[in-house]
């Protein structure tokens, strides 16, 4: 990355004749929303679009399972085969299960789709004494995470979202959560599925929204007398990732839904970039042909926002030079397209024409 230059005389917006205002084509308003505390995030910048006080602490029921399938995976480096043994303890613990049998052994992956689809205490217990020895260990893990990924208003105390009064986190903090574990496919791939046979026994997803909103692709229920109903989920279109977070909801699908026909209206379809020759030439250095053309042979369209097309940018980086001779149709560099200091895509760029080696010893 070292030899690479930034040519700033080529950062360029892409729409410069337009004038471009933000405009909302459908909603014009935040929707109504029963949540004590809720944040819809965009999850690949970070954009909160709507909220309502995203950083009040409160407990969060068993969307903390969202913490305890991450750092389980993270743990394992992925590797979800390790086989745990059913304990007495894990079958009798509080709450909802997937109902376990004491004696019975069954692989972290399936113990996480307990965990994520049944919402089992039991699965939860297992996963942590099965990969720390305890539980207590276990937490400590999940509260270093969180410390790492900066959720500076969390913290567990268990990892099955039980009423403790230290057991807390925000709507800003779960959102952030989420947008990062689902860059994780593993997870990803659990948490989106709708129904699951483990070991004899089928487990339903308890997000209900999977089936029934389109592009949700993901999240985690929660409840208890102390939190009310939670619920985390994270729906695409277009390329674009959205995260709801609503806690203490009693209409809380009826909120998820509204939040993102609202969240997703902010965004439009825009072709920012074709394919072909690009205003920029490589340098040559010891050939008579002393710059080479370049061209990109990818078409970019990207779903933005207006403010995000507003300030679209295409950043060139390319070597000072290169040493003859240079292939034809060999990649020499990289366009970026940047909004907001976010990189929305990334385009090669290959070189249309070779440059022959001169030498002044040669004529």
């Amino acid at each position: 990355m070292r030899r690479f230059l930034l040519l700033l005389l080529l950062v360029l917006p892409l729409f410069p004749n337009e004038q471009t205002e933000p405009v909302v084509t459908a909603l014009v308003s935040e929707p109504r929303v029963s949540a004590q505390s809720y944040v819809l995030m965009d999850a690949d910048t970070g954009k909160i679009w709507a909220a309502l006080k995203p950083d009040v602490r409160l407990p969060m029921a068993s969307t903390t399972k969202i913490m305890t399938a991450y750092v389980a995976i993270r743990l394992t480096e992925g590797d979800l085969s390790q086989k745990v043994t059913v304990t007495d303890a894990h079958v009798r613990v509080e709450g909802s299960r997937m109902y376990l049998r004491a004696g019975e052994k069954l692989s972290l992956e399936e113990l996480l789709y307990g965990l994520m689809l049944a919402s089992g205490n039991d699965a939860a217990l297992a996963i942590a004494e099965g990969l720390c020895g305890s539980v207590g260990k276990f937490v400590e893990e999940m509260n270093r995470t969180a410390k790492e990924l900066g959720l500076d208003d969390t913290h567990f105390t268990n990892p099955s979202g039980l009423p403790d009064d230290n057991h807390y986190t925000t709507a800003r903090d779960m959102a952030k959560l989420m947008s990062v574990a689902m860059q994780n496919p593993l997870f990803a791939k659990i948490t989106g599925t709708r129904e699951k046979v483990l070991t004899g026994r089928t487990v339903v997803n308890h997000n209900r929204l999977l089936k029934t909103y389109p592009g949700l692709d993901g999240g985690k229920t929660g409840f208890t007398k102390a939190a009310g109903r939670c619920l985390v989920t994270t729906a695409t279109r277009n390329g674009r990732r959205l995260v709801v977070v609503t806690l203490n909801a009693p209409s809380d699908w009826n909120d998820h839904k509204a939040l993102y026909d609202y969240g997703f209206c902010l965004y439009s379809k825009e072709m920012v970039f074709s394919k072909g020759p690009v205003p920029v030439s490589l340098n040559v250095v010891g050939s008579l042909t002393q710059t080479v053309p370049l061209y990109a042979d990818e078409d970019v369209s990207l779903t933005l926002t207006a403010s995000e097309k507003q300030d679209i940018k295409a950043v060139y980086y390319l070597p000072k030079f290169v040493y003859a001779p240079v292939e034809k149709g060999k990649q020499v560099g990289w366009i970026e397209f940047v909004s907001g200091g976010h990189v929305f895509a990334t385009v090669k760029l290959y070189t249309a024409e070779g440059a022959e080696y001169y030498s002044a010893k040669s004529r």
